[in-house]
């Protein structure tokens, strides 16, 4: 009736104490100093993927008029309106993006490069068609 139970030995319980201070190494192992590892902020993943769109965009756009040899169509036309929006959003999006508490801001700063670049490199295009 009675269940035999194997009473702990001092032996036993400094096994699972090691066993225990093994695991709380490992983990500690896979942060640095013991702290957990920060996500990346929101607002700076959008920004870079906005960044990714307006330079898939502007690609394609001074593709087709480089093989239409200028003589562009109406969309293209519109795009070359909507890629300087879309980029000044990705560039907003990164500002937001370092407000992000206890995050890690990379993807923020990454963002915010590549939109400002091609920001800048959208100006130069219409500077550049207006002499």
């Amino acid at each position: 009736m009675f269940i035999n139970r194997r009473k702990k030995t001092e032996e036993d319980k400094a096994k699972e104490l090691a066993k225990a201070r093994a695991k709380q190494r490992k983990k500690l192992i896979k942060t640095k100093y013991g702290q957990r590892q920060k996500k990346h902020a929101k607002k700076g993943i959008q920004s870079c993927l906005l960044a990714a769109v307006t330079a898939f965009l502007l690609f394609m756009m001074l593709r087709d008029s480089f093989l239409a040899r200028g003589d562009i169509s109406l969309i293209i036309g519109l795009a070359g309106f909507v890629v300087p929006v879309i980029a000044w959003r990705g560039l907003v999006y990164a500002r937001r993006g370092f407000n992000e508490r206890e995050k890690n801001y990379i993807t923020c700063k990454v963002g915010l490069g590549c939109n400002g670049a091609i920001l800048l490199f959208v100006c130069i295009i219409f500077v550049r068609g207006l002499f």
